[in-house]
C-alpha cells in the first residue's frame, strides 16, 4: 500500500488506514481511506482534494488554511463538490472568506460548507455517521465521533436456522436491531477539559488525542494555550478503554526522538500496549514495539 506523499504517519488498525500529519503550529491531517474521510485539513495535501467529505475541527491554520484551496483544486480537476464540515459558529465566516477568494480570483467555486452544532450527526455511508462533539479550545472548536451502525439478530431469535428466520420475516415481523456505536473519535485541539465535555471518547473503539506538549516543564504552556499535556492523560489514564489510542499534534519544538522517550518512561502498564504515536519518520510505531 503506497502512503501518500505528502503523509508522515501511517497507522492501520481495526481495519481502518490512517495517514496524514499532525506537528502543533505546523500541520494537521488525517485521512481515513476505508471511511472516504478527512480529519482536518491542513494545507490540503494531494491525498485529501478527492476525498468528498472533510471535517475540520476548529479555525487555526495548521488545521484549516487549504480549504479555499480544497475548493479550488476540485475545480481545476472537475471534481463533483466536495463538502467541508466545519463547527457551526464559524460556517459563515468560511463561507465569506470562500467569496472573498473567488473574488480575488475572479472565478467561482463549486463549493459546500455545513456547520454543524454539537450533538448533530451526518451520514457519510449507510452504516457510518459522524457527530460533532464538544471540546474546549482557545476558538471554536468541534471534536468529530465516528458512529457505525450494524443490524443485528434479536436475541430472541438468536441459535434459530435461516429458513426459521426467514419465515418470520415473511410474516412482516422484524427479527433484527439497529445496533452504534463508537468506532473512532478525534479530539483536534482541545484542553483537558474534553475529558468532562465528551466522556464518551474513554469507550470509542480507536481515539485520536492530542498530546501537544510532553516534558514536565511545559505543563504551563498547556494550560496557556488551551491544549492537553502527557501529564493530563497520566492523570486519567484508567478510564481509557479505547482498543487503540493514538497520540498526535506534538509541540514542533521536541523532536521526535525526545518525545518518543519521554512518554515511553511515562505510560502505565495499564494503557502502554494500546498507543500509537502520530510521529512522523516513525509512522505510527506502537510505544511497546
Amino acid at each position: 500500500m503506497k502512503l501518500a506523499e505528502e503523509a508522515d504517519v501511517l497507522i492501520e488498525t481495526h481495519g481502518l488506514t490512517i495517514e496524514g500529519k499532525s506537528r502543533a503550529g505546523n500541520e494537521t491531517w488525517f485521512r481515513i481511506r476505508e471511511l472516504g474521510i478527512a480529519l482536518d485539513i491542513g494545507r490540503c495535501p494531494d491525498a485529501i482534494v478527492p476525498i468528498t467529505s472533510v471535517f475540520v475541527t476548529h479555525p487555526h491554520l495548521d488545521h484549516s488554511l487549504g480549504i479555499p484551496y480544497y475548493f479550488a483544486q476540485r475545480k481545476l480537476l472537475q471534481l463533483p463538490t466536495g463538502t467541508i464540515y466545519l463547527p457551526a459558529e464559524i460556517v459563515e465566516q468560511y463561507r465569506e472568506l470562500i467569496e472573498k477568494h473567488e473574488e480575488l480570483q475572479r472565478t467561482r467555486y463549486d463549493f459546500k460548507l455545513v456547520g454543524l452544532a454539537h450533538g448533530e450527526s451526518v451520514k457519510v455511508r449507510k452504516d457510518i455517521r459522524v457527530r460533532a462533539a464538544m471540546a474546549s479550545h482557545s476558538v471554536p472548536s468541534a471534536a468529530w465521533e465516528v458512529i457505525e451502525t450494524r443490524r443485528r439478530i434479536k436475541p430472541e431469535y438468536d441459535g434459530w436456522s435461516e429458513d426459521r428466520i426467514k419465515d418470520v420475516r415473511a410474516t412482516g415481523v422484524e427479527v433484527s436491531r439497529a445496533l452504534s456505536s463508537s468506532l473512532l473519535f478525534y479530539t483536534g485541539d482541545t484542553d483537558s477539559r474534553i475529558f468532562e465535555l465528551s466522556p464518551e471518547l474513554f469507550r470509542s473503539k480507536i481515539l485520536m488525542i492530542e498530546c501537544t506538549f510532553v516534558a514536565s516543564e511545559d505543563r504551563h504552556r498547556a494550560r496557556q494555550y488551551r491544549h492537553i499535556h502527557l501529564d493530563d492523560i497520566l492523570d486519567v489514564a484508567r478510564r481509557f478503554e479505547n482498543e487503540t489510542i493514538i497520540l498526535t499534534h506534538f509541540s514542533s519544538k521536541d523532536r521526535a526522538a525526545e518525545t518518543r522517550a519521554a512518554i515511553e518512561s511515562r505510560l502505565p502498564a495499564s494503557i502502554r500496549d494500546r498507543v500509537s504515536l502520530a510521529l512522523g519518520p516513525e509512522r505510527g510505531r506502537r510505544v511497546a514495539s
